[in-house]
């Protein structure tokens, strides 16, 4: 019988708001890559971790996001298994874009 291999993606924890806060460039995109977790997002991936469907994970993967990272640790603690780190992981790089023409829009 084949072993199935099983694929969880779960989204960081609640994050720390930082009031009036957008990413409008690649800097400040950088920045948004060190967001933490609040204190709420910290219980809630601690919660996340204990699920059953996440116990027994023979690997585990996360952005370099420092939230991500963080919503990571505990589902890695469960475990007793060390967190991958791979910035294919990451979200969207914010671009500069020329506007584009829509085809068949006039």
């Amino acid at each position: 019988m084949e072993k199935l291999t099983q694929v969880y993606l779960i989204r960081h924890s609640e994050q720390l708001k930082i009031e009036n806060k957008i990413v409008r460039n690649e800097e400040s995109q950088i920045s948004n890559e060190k967001i933490i977790l609040s204190v709420e997002g910290e219980k809630k991936a601690q919660e996340i971790s204990k699920l059953k469907e996440l116990s027994n994970i023979d690997i585990l993967w996360s952005s370099n996001y420092v939230r991500a990272i963080a919503t990571a640790k505990y589902i890695a603690k469960q475990n007793h298994i060390e967190i991958n780190i791979d910035e294919s992981f990451n979200e969207r790089k914010l671009r500069r874009f020329k506007k584009i023409r829509r085809v068949g829009k006039n």
